[in-house]
């Protein structure tokens, strides 16, 4: 049980040091030193726990997509403003999340798949939620929740109205 406990007690640490680290840095210039150093742990300790680098990364892009997809699901209709507070409420993640490239999932709950619409503006509006998000987090979600959702609907709604030529 105590050995259970301490290796669970090790990955907390690695993987703290990991999201602090890559918040200045890119995985590709991590070094397992640096992370030792950082979470206090030896270098064992690391290998006991993954195999290198990029298995913490594969295990940490896993948890923030499988995170992701929770809170998703937690929603009986799919709502901006729950997901931007949910964003507002976990920055370091969710930075994190889009530095890792895991943002392609994040606008498909909110597009209506019963209407028929052209491929071109589904991605023009996937990628404007990822874009208006991205922004918003490198502001550190300072402007007001409701201002981001009337941006994202009055785009949405455009869409919606636009007439064939």
């Amino acid at each position: 049980m105590n050995k259970k406990r301490n290796r669970t007690v090790s990955r907390k640490k690695i993987q703290n040091a990991v999201v602090e680290l890559l918040k200045n840095s890119n995985l590709e210039n991590l070094k397992v030193t640096e992370i030792c150093q950082k979470a206090q742990i030896n270098r064992s300790t690391f290998y006991d726990n993954y195999t290198d680098i990029y298995d913490i990364a594969d295990k940490l892009r896993k948890y923030l997509v499988d995170e992701y997809a929770l809170t998703q699901n937690n929603f009986k209709k799919p709502c901006f403003s729950k997901l931007l507070q949910h964003v507002k409420d976990n920055q370091d993640l969710y930075r994190l999340f889009f530095k890792l490239n895991l943002q392609n999932g994040v606008a498909e709950k909110f597009i209506d798949n019963h209407e028929e619409k052209d491929h071109y503006d589904e991605v023009f509006f996937r990628n404007g939620i990822v874009a208006i998000i991205t922004e918003w987090l490198k502001n550190n979600c300072s402007e007001p929740i409701n201002n981001i959702v009337k941006v994202i609907d009055a785009h949405q709604n455009c869409l919606k109205n636009k007439k064939t030529i």
